[in-house]
């Protein structure tokens, strides 16, 4: 390759390198040469913005060492990230002797993975001190908000603030703050909860534009005396059954530009949208939603009422008015009913199958109307999955997370001679299916399989090729669990999904399986495991201080190439 590069002008490559992360451009062109070298380094010095969310510990010493110092008082944008792939990074960053405090021309920060106390005490302390920073974002992390939330807030200059933030395996509340923020205009993250005022909000935000907001009760709605103004773009999720106080809520908002809501379980009728935008919405421009109906049980009569609910959104106020489009999907046994606004604009889809879809447009092509989902679900049963993953009408390019979760009685059989000539063939076909599928999605990086323990076993038999997925979830729902046997582990260890594995989540008979796993896996870095007995052939119930105690006695003194084994947040690290 540094052959074809060579010939490329130094112009041509610095605008290569505007397309790339810090970590690409130090893993495609560092170290080729002299020239690439001296471009990279020229580079990285004009360079504001440093990601290292997905920087290799080599990279991550190597800019430490010779870029970060010289570097610190330019840039003006920084992520950092302890997940899987960059564990303890932002420990390595304080352990280098850099605090935020070094970087006085910070605009921008992004911090991920965050659950050390001490670590957020850290960041607490340099806050204040980022006095041009104006968009901060905490994604997956722990801390204390009723401590941290009135820091953000006394910020200056902060503008964005975007939050996703948990204790242990619960997203914890936003305490409302106490001082009040005189620039804040946009905040993603934000839900209801005991802790938690809206009303309180808004009063100490009083240059709010946009909210993100996630809706788990409705005291509060009902409290809204005043109009909000201030805001122009919503984001909703709405987890009530009862809708009307969120139509309530909606009508205090007469200034709204932009709506997107997904409400769970339940819906609003299109006559509803229709008098609420008239009367109370006059400036809304963008309106996606997705709603939940409950229709009668198959056949023509709840075919009908698909039809009468789409009919009731094909007036002039919709498609000619707003241009407004809706879908309708629903399925005759599960009788969910999906009425979504088109393009989608949601992360998350769901195939309930056998579904049918109507719409109240021509589609002409489906192709860019789902460019938003991220995560897809298929939800069949074995009898019907392979008709679900060979679904044509709908298009997907962007799908990063794959769910399958067979449902119903009937399962696919591990062992082999367990299962007629029909149910072979049937599984066959959906494992090539399932492989044809992660071929093409070249983006999907993680696969999720409930209930369907043999796929993982069987798939080394097709000669699946080219894949990006590195997570796997093996874990069926409870009442449901598989638990994989010493053979298996092994088995699923030597196929290509299981070598080039990072993040595996899995249940298994004991503690040898573990073992196995850890010292078979050589790309493994985290491992969710539930072991049902302690020692083969034994009926003593595991548990994870032992089960450690066991893997750092029988694997750190045995295998030098893995250094550390770790258990945080119910998970074993593994640090090679």
């Amino acid at each position: 390759m540094s052959m074809y590069l060579e010939l490329l002008p130094n112009e041509l490559l610095f605008n290569i390198f505007q397309y790339l992360s810090t970590p690409d451009v130090l893993r495609i062109f560092c170290q080729l040469n002299r020239r690439f070298d001296k471009l990279v380094d020229k580079h990285l010095y004009t360079c504001k913005y440093i990601d290292l969310q997905t920087t290799s510990k080599f990279n991550f010493d190597l800019i430490w060492e010779q870029y970060l110092s010289p570097l610190a008082g330019k840039i003006t944008s920084l992520s950092l990230s302890n997940d899987v792939n960059t564990p303890d990074q932002v420990d390595q960053f304080y352990a280098h002797g850099f605090t935020l405090r070094h970087f006085p021309q910070l605009q921008s920060l992004a911090l991920f993975h965050i659950h050390s106390k001490e670590i957020i005490d850290k960041i607490a302390n340099d806050l204040p001190h980022l006095t041009t920073l104006t968009h901060l974002t905490f994604e997956k992390s722990i801390f204390n908000y009723q401590y941290m939330i009135n820091i953000i807030w006394s910020l200056s200059n902060l503008v964005y603030f975007r939050f996703n933030t948990y204790s242990g395996s619960e997203q914890q509340a936003f305490h409302t703050p106490r001082v009040t923020s005189s620039t804040i205009k946009s905040i993603h993250g934000f839900f209801d909860e005991r802790d938690t005022n809206i009303i309180a909000l808004l009063r100490h935000t009083p240059q709010i534009r946009s909210l993100s907001l996630t809706i788990h009760a409705c005291s509060f709605l009902t409290d809204l005396s005043t109009n909000i103004t201030s805001i122009t773009k919503l984001d909703l999720l709405f987890t009530k059954p009862a809708f009307s106080p969120l139509v309530d809520f909606l009508r205090r908002t007469p200034n709204l530009i932009y709506l997107k809501l997904d409400m769970v379980y339940n819906g609003i009728h299109a006559q509803v949208w229709e008098r609420l935008i008239q009367k109370y919405l006059p400036n809304l421009k963008t309106l996606h939603f997705k709603m939940n109906f409950t229709i009668v049980k198959a056949g023509s009569t709840g075919e009908r009422q698909v039809e009468q609910i789409l009919n009731t959104f094909r007036n002039s106020f919709w498609l000619d008015e707003h241009r407004w489009f809706v879908q309708c999907d629903w399925s005759p046994i599960t009788e969910k009913c999906y009425v979504y606004t088109l393009p989608y604009a949601f992360e998350n889809f769901n195939i309930d199958f056998p579904i049918c879809s109507k719409f109240t447009c021509a589609i002409d092509n489906t192709a860019c109307f789902y460019d938003c989902v991220r995560r897809l679900t298929f939800n069949a049963t074995p009898d019907h999955l392979y008709d679900s993953l060979t679904l044509s009408h709908i298009q997907f390019s962007n799908i990063q997370h794959i769910t399958i979760d067979l449902i119903g009685d009937k399962r696919f059989r591990c062992k082999t001679g367990q299962h007629d000539s029909s149910a072979y063939n049937c599984e066959v076909n959906c494992l090539n299916q399932l492989q044809h599928i992660l071929e093409q999605y070249r983006r999907v990086t993680s696969l999720r399989l409930c209930g369907w323990p043999s796929a993982i076993l069987k798939m080394p038999h097709c000669s699946i090729k080219d894949v990006s997925v590195f997570e796997l979830d093996l874990q069926c729902r409870t009442g449901r669990e598989y638990y994989y046997t010493q053979e298996e582990c092994d088995q699923f260890s030597r196929s290509i999904l299981g070598i080039q594995c990072k993040i595996l989540t899995i249940d298994v008979i004991d503690w040898t399986c573990v073992y196995n796993l850890i010292t078979k896996m050589n790309n493994l870095q985290m491992l969710n495991v539930r072991c049902r007995y302690h020692q083969p052939n034994s009926s003593q119930v595991s548990n994870e201080r032992d089960l450690m105690e066991w893997l750092h006695k029988n694997i750190q003194d045995v295998f030098s190439d893995i250094k550390r084994i770790t258990w945080k947040r119910k998970s074993i690290f593994i640090e090679r």
